[in-house]
């Protein structure tokens, strides 16, 4: 039986390549930088955010997710919209061309972990995603 540190010797060995093939599919989609890729899908599944909010998801400083921010709305894919209740709070969202690129990108990985997963059996894919559930929880 492998110890905790060689199974994760081989996760890191691992991981990065699936990562990296994905991401190769995300490029394909947009000519959009990884950083704002990211936040795109991120306020696609979690609806409009502040800028502070996104800096924590990204785990970046917050100036710099403001100036990943501006470059998406200079892009036309976000917009900022001041909170009516709360003057102060300048939420994040999509803009239609966002939520377009955003639908984009969710089915290229859609199809992509399809092609994966109907590779092994669905046990296995059941599986796997039980494990992935287990592993974002504490992240």
């Amino acid at each position: 039986m492998k110890t905790v540190p060689e199974i994760a010797e081989e996760v890191a060995m691992i991981g990065p390549r699936i990562g990296r093939k994905i991401l190769a599919d995300f490029l394909q989609v947009a000519d959009i930088p990884h950083a704002q890729l990211f936040v795109i899908i991120m306020l696609f599944h979690n609806g409009a955010c502040r800028a502070c909010d996104i800096g924590r998801e990204l785990k970046v400083a917050p100036p710099t997710a403001t100036g990943i921010v501006d470059r998406l709305e200079k892009a036309g894919y976000v917009t900022r919209l001041v909170d009516k209740k709360d003057r102060r709070v300048v939420r994040v969202e999509l803009t239609g061309d966002g939520r377009k690129i955003a639908k984009k990108l969710r089915t290229v990985v859609v199809t992509h972990w399809t092609e994966i997963l109907s590779k092994i059996s669905r046990e296995d894919a059941e599986k796997y995603l039980e494990i992935l559930k287990k592993i974002s929880e504490v992240l």
